[in-house]
């Protein structure tokens, strides 16, 4: 994943360890270091161990037995279900609902 911010650009590089474990990488390239700390992304070491805690608590979920599956959650994820369908419309996928 690519964050562009005013000072550079962080880097999350998600890697996959197996099927409910996953390592994740943050790189950060300074292109301005007197815009660092500062702004959108000023705590960027923060915000990335929110971003994990996050993850955890939804993996969490998903593995609840209360848990049922869906595609997306209409309400909250239009833009994802959008991205995700041009992504497929370009790899040569058949277009679905």
């Amino acid at each position: 994943m690519f964050n562009v911010y005013p000072w550079g650009l962080s880097l999350n590089v998600v890697m996959p360890l197996g099927i409910s474990r996953t390592r994740v990488l943050f790189r950060a390239y300074v292109g301005d270091a007197s815009r660092l700390g500062q702004g959108a992304g000023g705590a960027l070491d923060e915000v990335e161990m929110e971003d994990e805690a996050v993850v955890q608590t939804v993996q969490r979920g998903i593995r609840s037995r209360l848990y049922s599956r869906g595609r997306y959650a209409p309400r909250h994820e239009r833009a994802v279900h959008h991205f995700h369908r041009l992504v497929g419309e370009f790899m040569g996928a058949p277009a679905t609902a």
